[in-house]
């Protein structure tokens, strides 16, 4: 029977030969064999019958066998030793690891006319368009490496005496440029909070040794806000 210190050494594989009670060790190199139990009893060094003939305990895991022990009696005695692996680490573990170090940017809105604006007239809604694109983050852990992705789909604005929705980022106004996809035009005069909120579509995909190789997690929105005051456009009229 091995005791501890010498079973950590040849755990450890540490090379010479070191005395302890009655057993002295003989070196040698471990043999590993993924997933297959041990064969009961013993072998000979340098190969020859085996000794001791016995039935190893079921186990499942790596079975790694240690150098031989040589007792003072010439008595020979290996030892397998089982190494269980610990658990590996479920994949949705993983997505939850990634999506933990997700962020998704807040929109920064946008309206023309910009800080004022008059009651009746199409205000243009537009949030950054450079920040219209997938975003990506990663996690890997125990072979498992999860990307996950998520993709701005629309925005919801609120606009504090109505709301509009609008598929796609908006358009800026320019002079002369194309006419606004997502507009609004104001019932009544007041100052006003403008929030832009946007939708991301998120998924996951998984390469390596995963559970599962991809899904959905969700859609979740991002908001953002500016101030707009609308006023009435005041006519004269003379008699």
């Amino acid at each position: 029977m091995l005791t501890e210190p010498l079973l950590a050494l040849a755990l450890a594989g540490g090379g010479g030969c070191h005395k302890s009670g009655t057993w002295l060790c003989q070196t040698g190199a471990f043999a590993t064999h993924p997933g297959r139990p041990a064969a009961g009893g013993g072998a000979r060094p340098g190969g020859g019958a085996r000794h001791g003939a016995g039935t190893a305990p079921a186990a499942t895991g790596d079975e790694r066998t240690s150098p031989c022990w040589l007792r003072k009696n010439s008595e020979v005695s290996c030892r397998h030793v089982f190494v269980t692996p610990p658990p590996k680490t479920p994949t949705a573990d993983v997505v939850a690891m990634a999506w933990a170090s997700f962020e998704l940017p807040a929109p920064s809105p946008h309206t023309n006319p910009s800080g004022r604006s008059w009651v009746a007239l199409p205000t243009y809604l537009w949030v950054d368009p450079s920040g219209w694109r997938p975003l990506r983050a990663r996690a890997a852990v125990d072979g498992q490496t999860v990307t996950m992705t998520g993709t701005p789909r629309r925005v919801e604005w609120s606009l504090g005496d109505g709301a509009v929705g609008c598929d796609g980022p908006g358009t800026p106004y320019r002079p002369g440029g194309p006419p606004s996809n997502c507009s609004y035009a104001y019932r009544r005069s007041g100052s006003y909070t403008v929030t832009a909120t946007a939708y991301y579509s998120v998924s996951w995909t998984c390469e390596g040794a995963c559970d599962a190789r991809g899904g959905t997690y969700g859609t979740f929105p991002v908001s953002a806000s500016t101030s707009l005051t609308v006023q009435e456009i005041q006519t004269r009229t003379t008699g």
